[in-house]
């Protein structure tokens, strides 16, 4: 079987789109990591963020932040 010039174009912008995409950031690069503070190093379950970062906590979080408990998913931790 030959490839026509049309099949290794369709081949070419399949591979690009593939890389592309592979290349695009996660939420963690966007995302501001969890500090090194000596509170937060001691956090290892996500129950732990809730009780400073829950509304009327020390630091709730902002209105527009997703009403998610999986804070290790977008958030990640300082080396």
């Amino acid at each position: 079987m030959k490839l026509r010039k049309v099949d290794w174009l369709f081949v070419a912008f399949a591979l690009a789109v593939v890389i592309g995409v592979s290349l695009l950031p996660t939420p963690k690069d966007r995302n501001p990591m969890i500090p090194g503070t000596p509170i937060h190093r001691d956090v290892t379950v996500e129950k732990g963020c809730i009780q400073c970062h829950q509304a009327g906590g020390a630091k709730p979080v902002p209105d527009r932040h997703p009403k998610r408990q999986d804070c290790f998913r977008c958030h990640a931790r300082q080396a």
